[in-house]
C-alpha cells in the first residue's frame, strides 16, 4: 500500500512541476517575442512593479526618431522616477532577430 501512495506522490510531483514550467515557458515567450512585453519587463526591472501589469501603451505618438529595428512606445500614465524626478513616458523596444529587449528612453 505504501509503494502505490508513494507513486502517486511523485506522478503528482512531476504534474505540478511540468505545470509550473509551462506557465514560467508562456511567460518568457511573452516578455522576449512581443514588443509589448518587453516594454513591461523593462518597467518593472525599473522599480514599478504595479504599472507593469496596469499601463497602457501606445507607439503612435512616439516624439524621436526612430533607427531600424526599434520601436517606440509612449505610455498614457507613465512611472514617476523619484531619482531624475520626472515622469518614464518615453520607451525604446529593440529588436534581436526573434528577440525584443526594452529599455527607458532618456532622450
Amino acid at each position: 500500500m505504501k509503494k502505490k501512495h508513494k507513486v502517486h506522490l511523485t506522478r503528482t510531483k512531476k504534474v505540478w512541476t511540468s505545470i509550473i514550467l509551462l506557465a514560467i515557458l508562456i511567460c518568457a515567450m511573452y516578455v522576449l517575442m512581443l514588443p509589448e512585453g518587453a516594454v513591461r519587463f523593462a518597467i518593472l526591472r525599473s522599480g514599478h512593479p504595479l504599472a507593469a501589469l496596469t499601463i497602457q501603451m501606445t507607439s503612435e505618438e512616439y516624439p524621436n526618431e526612430l533607427e531600424d529595428g526599434q520601436i517606440g512606445y509612449t505610455l498614457t500614465d507613465a512611472p514617476y522616477d523619484r531619482n531624475e524626478g520626472r515622469t518614464m513616458k518615453n520607451w525604446l523596444v529593440y529588436r534581436y532577430g526573434m528577440i525584443y529587449v526594452g529599455e527607458y528612453d532618456d532622450r
